[in-house]
């Protein structure tokens, strides 16, 4: 039984994990369970209320009456002078009963006087409500209790009370009851009919309330679905739905995936074009080569060239991969140190430079800052920007490291050198989207295309313009960590 009850609960659990329909169900039933709580217990209390409204005081006027109605009969015994008005006192097992009985100082009871009602049987109390109702600060107080009555099926509500009688010797107890059914039953009826069509009324109502919440609240998610479906059969291109305020962060995070994943398209699109473009000339070459029976020389220069071509295009595929990884998951991306590594290719690059020209490199930061992203990209990028600065300045390189800004979180490495630079024409052609920098800047030898690919795949900055020194000045952005 056990292990059926846990994998029902499991099964339950599995069902409302994965359906907003079964989740809305089950809170319905719920407050369906609670409104028939609620009536269960309003009507209970309404039993009890009118037994104090409608029974209480009836059995309690009759209880004054036969207290005064009390005296000494012919014998000395306690007699009543007159009966009831009620004549279904009088009538056997009617529901309306009295006892008057004697309490001796041994503590027994004697009953001297019951009701013709009570036929041949009695009213007999526990003993715990007799010792409750003669506690000393209780004597002469009315006491109401039910109890069950001569009647075995029906509970008598009764109300006790211990007095001392003029002209008699001793305590006397008088107890007057009434079976409840027989005043309630009409009421309780009513309203036991009236509660329930209210429940019934109200788990209609929740019942209807739910099914339009499954059929109209969860009505936007259907549409999300139909618009996801035309997006991925290519009947439309991103989703266009006037979605509710709860939808529209899903619509607006899908439609950046979707442009997101066409961007990667279009990427592997134009890499395997270029690809396919720079091997063309290499192709033709050792088809001619090969025609003419020219030397092994030419043949191997045509594949170290092609060989040159697939490899930067891989570097330039891993590059992605990598920038598209910290795309999706930034808060797990690298955390690479950039002052102690611009250091380290400075120092290599005056090796480089030191037998083929005296060029002063120097660095300026005011303390360190973190890249999101790889160390080798990092080296990539700067080494790329300052061995141009090299090569062209005249005798002068200067690079800073600047913190990030904290409106869109990059970091900036400017490379500065007094060489003769670039023209406003060719920076502004460098600056062009997709203009490719070599193409941009002929006879300055920059070779930066896959540099400004990599920028872009890091949703870094890369310009161009004039500096201080009078040659060129690169200005590198790119995010920070937190």
């Amino acid at each position: 039984m056990t292990e059926a009850a846990g994998g029902f609960l499991n099964r339950f659990r599995e069902l409302i994990r994965r359906s907003l329909a079964a989740r809305l169900a089950t809170i319905a039933t719920v407050s369906v369970i609670g409104l028939v709580a609620v009536g269960v217990i309003a009507y209970a209390q309404f039993n009890r209320q009118m037994l104090r409204i409608l029974i209480d005081p009836e059995i309690g006027t009759v209880m004054d009456n036969l207290i005064g109605n009390s005296g000494p009969g012919l014998s000395g015994e306690i007699a009543l002078r007159d009966l009831p008005y009620d004549p279904r006192y009088l009538q056997a097992l009617s529901g309306r009963y009295y006892q008057i009985a004697r309490l001796t100082d041994d503590g027994s009871v004697l009953v001297e006087v019951i009701s013709p009602s009570l036929f041949d049987a009695g009213i007999e109390l526990d003993p715990k409500l007799l010792a409750q109702i003669q506690a000393p600060g209780a004597l002469s107080e009315p006491h109401f209790f039910t109890i069950p009555g001569p009647d075995a099926d029906e509970p008598l509500r009764i109300i006790a009370r211990v007095v001392e009688i003029p002209e008699l010797d001793g305590r006397y107890l008088f107890i007057v009851g009434v079976t409840p059914r027989s005043i309630l039953a009409p009421a309780a009826n009513l309203v036991g009919l009236a509660f329930a069509v209210f429940v019934a009324f109200c788990a209609l109502m929740v019942a209807l309330v739910t099914l339009l919440q499954i059929r109209i609240g969860l009505e936007p998610l259907s549409e999300l679905r139909r618009d996801i479906v035309n997006v991925r059969r290519g009947d439309s291109e991103r989703l266009t739905g006037q979605y509710p305020a709860e939808l529209k962060p899903v619509a607006e995070e899908l439609n950046a995936l979707v442009d997101h994943n066409r961007e990667v398209v279009e990427r592997a699109r134009r890499h395997v074009g270029n690809l396919a473009h720079a091997l063309k000339t290499p192709i033709a070459v050792l088809k001619n080569a090969a025609h003419d029976g020219q030397s092994d020389a030419v043949m191997k220069a045509s594949i170290e060239e092609m060989e040159g071509f697939v490899e930067r295009q891989l570097r330039r595929a891993r590059v992605a991969a990598r920038a598209e990884a910290q795309a999706g998951a930034q808060t797990i991306a690298y955390r690479t140190l950039v002052l102690q590594n611009l250091e380290d290719l400075i120092f290599m690059m005056e090796q480089k430079y030191d037998t083929q020209k005296a060029v002063d490199i120097s660095i300026e930061a005011k303390g360190d800052v973190t890249f999101r992203g790889e160390r080798e990209d990092l080296l990539e990028m700067a080494a790329n920007l300052i061995d141009n600065a090299c090569k062209y300045g005249k005798s002068q390189v200067i690079v800073r490291l600047l913190p990030a800004f904290e409106s869109n979180g990059l970091f900036e490495i400017v490379v500065e050198d007094d060489g003769p630079g670039l023209s406003e024409a060719d920076i502004a052609k460098a600056m062009a989207r997709g203009a490719r920098l070599d193409e941009a800047a002929p006879g300055q030898g920059l070779g930066l295309s896959i540099l400004k690919e990599t920028v872009d795949l890091y949703a870094g900055e890369l310009l161009f313009e004039r500096g201080e020194l009078g040659g060129l000045k690169a200005r590198l952005r790119l995010p920070a960590t937190d």
